[in-house]
């Protein structure tokens, strides 16, 4: 197992956010968390990479407890994981090209030309081309994401944390960025975990499934389980009449 929650609990303040929550996240595989805004789809990311700490349970990092780390020992495993904010969290100031090489400077000892041809892949990787001197005033929507994606996978990570990656896309560019998901998980071999209230991109994306309610997980299965199931929430997202 890549990844494992064990009766992970976080509160803020008086507010219960995750109660008692298990998941397995199996390497190689595309796990989406699925529920409503405030379900605590995003606490649940923040937890998974150490930008917050369970209050209880385990975090497990291929066998390891990492939920109670000194900020200085998650470096190792952040240099292994990518997170894909909702925003995209481009640098305004920088063009596409110093924002791609950001986190290679940072951490690589790669060299300028080395740099270059990095962002000239992970750009290809997620179809785009020509766009290094452009910055994020000038990008769409759908090209911020699509940067922002190609940021995450720069360093070639072993996984990726997405999150909410089709919210405020129109359908077109929805589409494409669940594709690249997949073939991400396909070229690059990479794990991903996906939290959305989108039904679109879980169908999509998903190998497994855990429907997020309530702090709790209603369901955990194989997307065809999650497709069958007779949970009547889980089926009003999968069959319409869900409204956020």
């Amino acid at each position: 197992m890549f990844y494992e929650l064990r009766n992970v609990s976080k509160s803020f303040g008086s507010k219960q956010v995750l109660s008692d929550i298990d998941l397995e996240i199996t390497r190689g595989e595309t796990t989406v968390v699925l529920g409503g805004s405030g379900a605590g789809k995003s606490v649940l990311l923040k937890l998974l990479i150490g930008l917050i700490q369970p209050d209880t349970g385990e975090i497990l990092f291929e066998g390891q407890d990492i939920g109670h780390l000194k900020e200085s020992q998650y470096y190792a495993v952040r240099k292994r994981v990518s997170y894909l904010f909702q925003g995209g969290a481009l640098f305004d100031s920088m063009n596409v090209l110093q924002n791609l090489a950001y986190p290679l400077l940072a951490h690589s000892a790669l060299s300028d030309e080395e740099i270059r041809e990095r962002a000239r892949e992970s750009l290809e990787m997620v179809e785009l081309e020509n766009v290094e001197h452009m910055f994020p005033v000038d990008l769409s929507g759908g090209m911020m994401k699509r940067v922002a994606l190609a940021r995450a996978i720069i360093n070639h990570p072993e996984m990726i944390l997405y999150d909410e990656p089709t919210t405020g896309l129109d359908p077109l560019t929805t589409r494409t960025i669940n594709k690249l998901i997949r073939k991400l998980q396909r070229e690059l071999k990479v794990t991903s975990v996906v939290v959305t209230h989108d039904m679109s991109t879980a169908d999509f994306v998903a190998d497994k499934l855990s429907f997020l309610h309530q702090g709790e997980f209603a369901f955990s299965g194989r997307i065809e389980e999650a497709r069958a199931s007779d949970h009547p929430l889980l089926r009003a997202y999968f069959w319409g009449g869900h409204h956020e």
